[in-house]
């Protein structure tokens, strides 16, 4: 009996410590999965707040990439020209600025409205907006003014056009590109005129002051075959000085006259031909 009564209590024993080690292993498991839960959501919310700064970082560059290209206007002739046109309608303007690709930011600015107009272009170091303050004091490399007059036959009587008959008689010089000029002079003053459409083109010179026209009346006739000047629909005409800062093209559309005047030849071909 004893023996039985022994061996129960070591059973009921055994019973009790599995039992024991079962409910710590459960609170053990109970535990760890809090412990995952707490680490999960400590993530979550390290991830959530990381995002959330990336996110606005973001939106700041973004924000502030904005504001820098609302900031940054550009001033470049094609963008002056622009503006330009938008503040002059219906107004012809040079699309080249006439000068090299090295040289200074080109400046414009203007006075008169879209009938009436005078714009001057001139060169500096920065780039600026259409008739900026510190542009005025400059000394313009090329001057276009537009005048509207009140009929065809008031314009053209500001046109200083001269006729192929009024010339013809004269001694003649071969310019190339078969065009041939015609010359006259006087009192060490020498002229090369000559017609080409509409357009009645002249250079001027000097044989005292060795500025003899021919060389730029050669070059004028082979820079015309590369850069068409605008069609007058009546009259045109080009003024040209060797040795001097004064060269001119003028013409007359309908009731409406342009002059173009620049200091260099080459610089008012190059304008004149771009207008439109």
């Amino acid at each position: 009996m004893k023996v039985y009564k022994i061996g129960g209590v070591l059973l009921l024993s055994l019973l009790l410590v599995g039992c024991s080690n079962s409910n710590s292993s459960k609170q053990s498991s109970n535990n760890e999965s809090k412990t995952d839960m707490q680490n999960s959501s400590a993530k979550s919310s390290s991830s959530s707040v990381s995002q959330s700064s990336s996110s606005s970082q973001t939106s700041n560059a973004a924000s502030a990439s904005g504001q820098s290209g609302t900031s940054q206007q550009a001033y470049d002739f094609s963008s002056l020209t622009q503006d330009l046109s938008e503040k002059l309608s219906n107004t012809l303007l040079p699309q080249n600025s006439g000068v090299g690709t090295g040289s200074k930011n080109v400046h414009i600015r203007y006075s008169g409205d879209s009938a009436n107009n005078t714009v001057y272009y001139s060169l500096g170091d920065d780039a600026l907006a259409v008739n900026d303050a510190s542009i005025k004091g400059e000394t313009p490399y090329a001057v276009l003014s537009k005048r509207t007059y009140a009929s065809n036959s008031e314009a053209q009587s500001h046109i200083d056009y001269t006729s192929a008959s009024e010339i013809k008689g004269l001694p003649k010089v071969d310019l190339g590109h078969s065009i041939v000029g015609h010359t006259q002079g006087g009192a060490g003053q020498q002229y090369i005129s000559w017609n080409e459409g509409n357009w009645s083109i002249s250079v001027h010179g000097s044989p005292v002051n060795n500025t003899t026209p021919k060389k730029l009346a050669v070059n004028s006739v082979s820079m015309f075959e590369n850069y068409a000047l605008p069609a007058p629909k009546s009259q045109g005409v080009v003024k040209f000085n060797v040795g001097d800062s004064s060269q001119l093209i003028n013409w007359q559309s309908g009731n409406v006259v342009y002059r173009l005047k620049t200091t260099d030849p080459t610089t008012a071909i190059k304008m004149a031909a771009s207008m439109k």
